[in-house]
């Protein structure tokens, strides 16, 4: 089932103007509920203008935005309850902390939706439970956090207000390793338990392998590509074309079936080309 889709959309930066670009181009696709789906292409694809139409805050030049098959521009004086259930995370959300405490501004959103106390804390406490904020942060100033932890408020801040969608752009850049995955680990759980979707805009293919379920390809303004994580990262060739990248343990699985070696299984994360070698390796002693 979709959650969310695009029906040929177009969308116009300073149209009439001698600086008209067009970002979109007629672009239609859809986005599977439970799912964490990746969004890619080059700077200028079109990427985030895609993801700002999402939760309305820009409005198609043509073209409809449906969320649960309903047009979210029907009732234009409502866009701003769309944006309670299609969340979106921008880049660098940790920009947008304002409040005096932790608590407070992971609250917030849960607050303009009109719920008591009571309601709020819950949602404070499981959203930071979900990224990985420690209690005894919660009432700590945001701006006396790391940057790492200021991301995870943010993102939290989102989580808090329980959207249908959650959509995030870039979450985890300039994280470490560890920050990654426990960003990016926390809302594929987010995922399972609260069975909700995510949007995930990322130029790390590596985080795009190993965290979605499928992935849609932009170039030029159009959607390029559409499939399974599998169907689009082996096939290397097609997003190079486009001047995209692939995983690189793809690249190491790609030279060493041309130099012979016989891999076969889930070559596009390192655990999957780590099996491969070892039932390969397997298959050869005796």
């Amino acid at each position: 089932m979709n959650i969310l889709e695009l029906k040929d959309v177009s969308y116009v930066y300073s149209k009439g103007t001698p600086f008209e670009k067009v970002a979109l181009d007629n672009v239609s696709v859809s986005f599977e509920s439970g799912k964490i789906t990746g969004l890619i292409g080059h700077t200028g694809s079109g990427k985030s203008t895609l993801v700002n139409l999402l939760n309305g805050l820009y409005r198609p030049a043509s073209g409809t935005v449906l969320l649960n098959g309903k047009n979210i521009w029907e009732k234009p004086k409502e866009i701003g309850k769309i944006r309670y259930r299609v969340g979106l995370v921008m880049q660098y959300p940790e920009y947008q902390l304002f409040d005096e405490t932790v608590r407070l501004d992971i609250g917030f959103g849960p607050r303009n939706q009109g719920l008591s106390e009571t309601e709020v804390e819950e949602r404070v406490s499981e959203a930071a439970e979900f990224v990985g904020i420690d209690c005894e942060l919660l009432d700590k100033s945001p701006f006396e956090l790391s940057g790492g932890q200021k991301r995870r408020v943010a993102i939290a801040g989102i989580i808090a207000m329980r959207p249908d969608v959650l959509v995030l752009d870039e979450p985890a850049a300039g994280l470490d390793p560890r920050g990654r995955r426990e960003i990016l680990g926390g809302l594929s759980r987010y995922v399972r338990e609260r069975d909700a979707s995510i949007i995930l805009v990322s130029h790390s293919m590596e985080d795009m392998a190993y965290y979605c379920d499928d992935v849609v390809v932009m170039s030029r303004a159009k959607i390029y590509k559409t499939g399974s994580v599998e169907e689009i990262f082996s096939d290397a060739d097609s997003l190079s074309g486009i001047g995209l990248d692939v995983p690189m343990v793809s690249k190491i699985a790609a030279n060493l079936k041309r130099a012979g070696v016989a891999l076969d299984g889930t070559l596009y994360t390192v655990d999957g080309v780590k099996d491969a070698i070892i039932k390969y390796i397997g298959g050869r002693v005796k």
